[in-house]
């Protein structure tokens, strides 16, 4: 059904539907007791490597299951050792990094160098001359390693193509963790070793049912401090309802993506909570500006013109995001260009740019899913009318999967712009640039927005600011897209499980972050 736009019906909705404030993210009280965690989630991951998917379910699990040889710490935000003990800068393009002697990978072989050359290696990963089955999931974080290299058993070296003042931490972020190579070799095919993936992290896949759950169990040969709990299933509950309902029964454990108009549901029971909020990552759309409607530039930003974005955070978020200035984010720090101007609420604007356009009312496809993303629906449906208030022909089809959704006829889709490391080079330009996710499904891509960014690889700061700042603005006159909201990861968890979340999609399960035995 439509949602009217009406900003005071809208906000007088909200308050009535009695949306509750977020409880604090550390849970007080005795340890559960519990040895396997139950968790409901909307979606499961097709692949557990992270060069299989690319996606907010696949990172959900990542450095539980295979490690990286960074550790990037949520608390202090700072590097530190991980698979690797030690590293260090030869020059600018090459790093050595000593391994760790001691870990062992699920399968039982050791991890050495071997692993790291080969994982990263042609077989797995590639080059451009030689493309991999990962290639083009990872290429966008890892395109600046030239040769991985292993000069002894646990010592290995990376150079890059180039300078890369985010190397240390492309190696701690997503697409940087290592999975066994001796696992890798063992598997049937891409397919079946995405299900089965051997790493080193302090869990192992135990069990996996598509389209019902994936099961891990603590893994006794973990190199660091064991995890407090012997297993954790991910469940596939993907009603709201079941998922609440569930764990107020006890059924669950803990239940993700929840929206604050289910915060009621929970609301006066005194064994349930709710935790987490906005993470390093933007909700937004995609524009397919190869459709016959859309590549017109002035029509894609009356699209973003259109949209009153406050209303969307105040209404459907109870004001627990926020909108971005642009397609960043102030977790940059001093690569954070505040001066940008974003695109405004601006209908009459919009409007004159349909008419200069010569738009006639040519339906545009808005393909989505089913809540992948927190109040995906319900969005889709507000930006209908947004969109339809100033003329535009927006067709709303609700699809299964992203195949769908990205099949021929594609003119608007959803998407999460992360930002894996805090940096431009982890979102704008992975995303947009030169072999990026967009480009690669040839939805947009802008010549001087890929010569711009390769200014972001420059060890110069006042270079590397200026880069970011003339991308933003390359975004909004010839938008790919648009940025909505600052990306929620809210969830419902049993009061006394201790554990927090961080600031990623990633629910770290590990010891000292999850306290429930």
């Amino acid at each position: 059904m439509p949602i009217t736009l009406n900003r005071r019906s809208l906000l007088q909705a909200s308050a009535a539907a009695g949306l509750f404030a977020v409880y604090g993210a550390q849970a007080q009280g005795a340890s559960t007791g519990l040895s396997d965690l139950t968790i409901a989630v909307t979606s499961l991951p097709v692949s557990l490597d992270p060069m299989g998917a690319n996606s907010n379910d696949s990172e959900r699990v990542s450095q539980n299951l295979i490690e990286n040889l960074i550790f990037y710490d949520f608390g202090t935000k700072q590097l530190k050792p991980g698979l690797a003990s030690s590293w260090r800068r030869l020059n600018d393009l090459t790093l050595e990094l000593d391994l760790r002697q001691d870990v062992k990978c699920h399968d039982g072989s050791q991890f050495t160098a071997e692993d790291v050359e080969f994982m990263l290696g042609a077989v797995r990963y590639g080059s451009a001359d030689a493309q991999g089955p990962g290639y083009t999931t990872a290429v966008s974080f890892l395109g600046t390693i030239a040769s991985v290299k292993a000069v002894e058993r646990f010592k290995v070296r990376i150079t890059t193509k180039s300078t890369d003042p985010l190397l240390e931490l492309r190696l701690a972020s997503w697409m940087g963790q290592i999975p066994s190579a001796s696992g890798f070799r063992k598997a049937e095919n891409w397919e079946k070793w995405g299900l089965s993936v051997v790493g080193t992290g302090p869990y192992r896949i135990a069990d996996v049912r598509p389209g019902q759950f994936i099961r891990f169990e603590a893994f006794d040969g973990y190199w660091g401090e064991k995890p407090s709990i012997k297993s954790f299933t991910l469940k596939l509950t993907p009603e709201a309802a079941a998922r609440t309902a569930g764990l107020r029964t006890g059924e669950f454990d803990i239940v993700t993506e929840l929206a604050p108009d289910q915060f009621k549901a929970l609301a006066g029971d005194a064994n349930t909570e709710v935790v987490g909020g906005p993470i390093r990552n933007i909700r937004a759309l995609v524009y397919n500006s190869q459709h016959s409607v859309l590549k017109d530039a002035r029509i894609r930003r009356a699209l973003n013109l259109a949209i009153d974005r406050q209303i969307i955070v105040d209404t459907l978020f109870d004001g627990k995001v926020t909108v971005p200035n642009g397609l960043q984010m102030q977790a940059f720090g001093n690569m954070y260009v505040s001066e940008h101007k974003a695109t405004p609420f601006d209908p009459d604007a919009a409007k004159k740019l349909l008419k200069e356009a010569g738009y006639d009312g040519g339906e545009i496809a808005y393909r989505y899913l089913k809540d992948y993303y927190t109040n995906e629906v319900t969005t889709a449906q507000v930006l209908q009318q947004m969109w339809k208030a100033v003329g535009l022909n927006v067709k709303l089809s609700l699809v299964e999967s992203t195949e769908q959704v990205l099949a021929a006829g594609q003119g608007i889709s959803n998407i999460s712009n992360a930002a894996y490391y805090p940096d431009p080079l982890g979102q704008i330009f992975r995303l947009y640039g030169k072999g990026g996710l967009i480009p690669s499904r040839k939805q947009w891509s802008n010549a001087e927005f890929d010569k711009v960014g390769e200014d972001l690889l420059s060890l110069d700061h006042a270079k590397r600011r200026a880069a970011s700042a003339r991308l933003l603005d390359i975004y909004e006159q010839d938008p790919p897209g648009t940025y909505l909201h600052t990306l929620p990861m809210f969830y419902g968890k049993r009061r006394k499980i201790k554990w927090t979340p961080n600031d990623t999609a990633f629910m770290d399960l590990r010891a000292g972050n999850l306290q429930a035995g």
